[in-house]
């Protein structure tokens, strides 16, 4: 190891949650084995957080502590008639270890104990402080090391928070931290590495070198992650298929702009993945199965504009389901032909000059088909909901992700009419287009930049 770098032993009683935790730390959903069965873990692994080119921070993940009790009392019997430190209790005991071969597991513990500047002791807050884990806090203590005690399942274990911070305190440790693997918070995670420059003083400015360096990680993969957002909605905004005024052309047209459609929302879930390091497997298969690269369930669906709390109230906003705009014309509102008639066209004829190709198209017998802004209020506020979701969920969830559900706690956006007023300006600014950014580039670029920062401000607020 060098000497400029750091290892911690990740320990405690079977099944707390240390393979868990390393997985949420490493960003890792393959690290190890996680299971509900006790042992799952039966060798020492570990991997590393590379600070720069000399430097990592190394865990190592160990089995867990199944008999620490009768561990304890084997260890107190060792040198009675003498004054002597806890660690060389543990170098008698795993120098004697062909004596009990029934702790084997335990002996590989205490090897990383003894060979790690630090140990973090995952305790699973759902469980009572009882005699065993008490025990195990005496053996660690013996190790002589640093010991940050993490408070796993706070969500779910607060009933039990105050009892433990009493045990602990009653054992010297006081450095303690919450960190739920599953309900992720990645202020908790520096307060960790906090924590640690406590500990290690001689340490400290490395750790703060490795606290800035997951910070801007942290802040570039959640900029990264907005701008696909962005531009899956400029992207969908501009997009527009040119169709002949017939019933058949334009119900085929409209099958063809949905499918573009769904394969572009696919391409960014999957880029929106890939970024936070979860698997397409983590998709909840019962509300999303993805099936020939498009989502079974997907914007398109009048139950998915429901499910997020958007009224249809009258006949032509029923339409809506469809997710398409006939005539953009109409600004953006979905009209059957029969509907585009008499007092509906005359009030919406202010809007010729800024549609003036579309007009031109329906008087020569063709329609220009786009997404509506229902749709389009779909298509953000899931996507806003999907980023959230990721920006708080840690690599040990065993949840399917779900963001098809109402109540999403997210508002469009106070310039949102505005936006699509210019987006449906810019056809050019969609790659779903044939003739795609002919012109105006920096300008669509200067608009993605927009759409970002009010997406990181918005979740950010959350």
């Amino acid at each position: 190891m060098n000497k400029n770098s750091l290892s911690v032993a990740v320990v405690g009683h079977a099944n707390a949650g240390k393979t868990s935790l390393m997985r949420t730390l490493l960003r890792d959903t393959e690290f190890g084995d996680v299971a509900d069965q006790a042992g799952t873990t039966r060798h020492v692994e570990g991997s590393a957080l590379v600070i720069d080119e000399s430097n990592s921070l190394a865990l190592f993940d160990t089995p867990g502590l199944e008999d620490s009790i009768r561990l304890q009392h084997i260890l107190s019997r060792y040198f009675t008639d003498k004054s002597v430190d806890g660690i060389e209790r543990l170098h008698y005991f795993l120098a004697h270890i062909a004596d009990y071969p029934e702790f084997e597991q335990e002996a590989k513990v205490l090897r990383a104990l003894l060979s790690s500047d630090l140990i973090f002791y995952v305790i699973d807050l759902r469980e009572p402080v009882l005699g065993k884990y008490r025990d195990e806090l005496q053996i660690l203590s013996y190790a002589a090391k640093p010991i940050i005690p993490v408070l796993n399942f706070t969500a779910q274990g607060g009933d039990n928070l105050a009892q433990w911070k009493a045990q602990l305190a009653r054992l010297n440790f006081h450095a303690l931290v919450s960190f739920d693997n599953v309900h992720f918070n990645f202020s908790d995670e520096i307060k960790i590495y906090q924590k640690m420059q406590t500990l290690l003083a001689d340490k400290e400015s490395l750790l703060q070198k490795f606290i800035v360096q997951r910070q801007c990680q942290w802040e570039e993969r959640f900029h990264a992650a907005s701008e696909i957002v962005a531009n899956l909605f400029i992207e969908s905004a501009c997009v527009r298929f040119k169709t002949a005024n017939t019933d058949q052309e334009v119900e085929q047209t409209t099958l063809k702009l949905q499918q573009v459609v769904r394969k572009a929302e696919n391409r960014a879930v999957r880029q929106l993945l890939k970024l936070y390091q979860f698997r397409k497997e983590d998709l909840a298969n019962s509300q999303l199965p993805v099936e020939q690269d498009g989502w079974q369930l997907d914007l398109f669906s009048v139950d998915n504009l429901q499910e997020f709390g958007i009224k249809l109230t009258s006949d032509i906003a029923k339409g809506a389901g469809l997710g398409v705009a006939i005539d953009l014309v109409t600004a953006g509102m979905t009209l059957g032909a029969a509907a585009f008639t008499g007092g509906v066209a005359g009030a919406l004829w202010g809007v010729k000059k800024r549609y003036y190709e579309e007009i031109e198209a329906k008087i020569k017998g063709c329609r220009y088909i786009a997404l509506n802004d229902v749709t389009l209020q779909v298509l953000w506020l899931r996507q806003l909901k999907l980023l959230d979701l990721f920006q708080k969920r840690g690599h040990a969830s065993f949840d399917k992700i779900d963001y098809q559900v109402s109540n999403s706690g997210h508002l469009l956006p106070k310039n949102w009419s505005k936006w699509l007023r210019q987006l449906r300006s810019h056809p050019n600014w969609s790659s779903l287009n044939k003739n795609m950014r002919e012109a105006e580039d920096s300008k669509r670029q200067l608009f993605a930049d927009k759409i970002s920062s009010e997406i990181v401000n918005g979740l950010t607020k959350l």
